[in-house]
């Protein structure tokens, strides 16, 4: 109940104005773009093509959904009212987490409409298009954990979403540079590399290791939030 009060509380903050409605469109925007080039430009009904350039483009969309969930507690003074109440820190970063992975989940969504439309113009495999949406679900719900992560590092929005940012450029770079290197460095930047396990996902397999990396993944970026603001609570 408490999780769920603090979820409301963020939930209102975003749509009482414009940024989620921005940056939604902003997604559907570019995400249709890519759409209509890989299905309707080029007469092709493998919709995972077009999905897959959806994690690039929240990839720059997530440090600015997260960047305000504690910078603006601590710049307004309301993080010591927050936390002096008898709701725990814990049940604070989970509502809070909830919160945008909510407006994530309200973003994607609206593309179901590619769905319909691929249908319309030819025979998709359903079950590739189910297992890409799990995908970039999970992968979703990571970047948004390094974004609350990366707001509760300090008051300021701006260096907030460029920590995001710059952590999650890394994660992805790390994905590029499989190819440059070998053995003992590869298997390093791999465990590193938070595209390598949607692969699967994006060819129709829904990976049980993969489900367990980004579970896992978007814990350690929690937990580290919460260790943090406690920190700064005991200081």
């Amino acid at each position: 109940m408490k999780i769920w009060i603090i979820c409301k509380r963020e939930l209102k903050g975003y749509f009482y104005s414009s940024q989620a409605y921005i940056l939604i469109g902003l997604f559907l925007l570019l995400s249709g773009f890519f759409f209509c080039n890989f299905i309707i430009g080029a007469k092709n009904s493998s919709i995972q093509y077009a999905m897959a350039s959806w994690p690039i483009i929240f990839l720059f969309i997530a440090p600015i959904l997260t960047m305000k969930l504690f910078t603006e507690e601590k710049k307004n003074g309301t993080e010591k009212l927050i936390f002096a109440s008898p709701i725990s820190v814990r049940d604070v970063v989970i509502g809070k987490f909830l919160s945008v992975c909510l407006v994530y989940i309200m973003t994607l969504a609206p593309t179901l409409i590619h769905v319909v439309l691929v249908l319309i113009i030819g025979k998709p495999d359903m079950g590739i298009i189910f297992s890409s949406y799990i995908g970039n679900l999970l992968l979703g719900l990571s970047f948004l954990s390094v974004g609350v992560f990366a707001s509760s590092l300090t008051e300021n929005q701006i260096i907030a979403g460029v920590i995001s940012f710059g952590l999650l450029l890394f994660f992805w770079l790390a994905d590029l540079l499989q190819g440059v290197f070998s053995g003992l460095p590869r298997s390093l930047i791999v465990i590193f590399s938070l595209f390598e396990p949607y692969n699967p996902f994006q060819m129709g397999i829904i990976s049980l290791s993969g489900i367990a990396y980004y579970l896992s993944f978007t814990g350690i970026f929690l937990f580290l939030t919460i260790r943090v603001i406690k920190s700064r609570w005991l200081q």
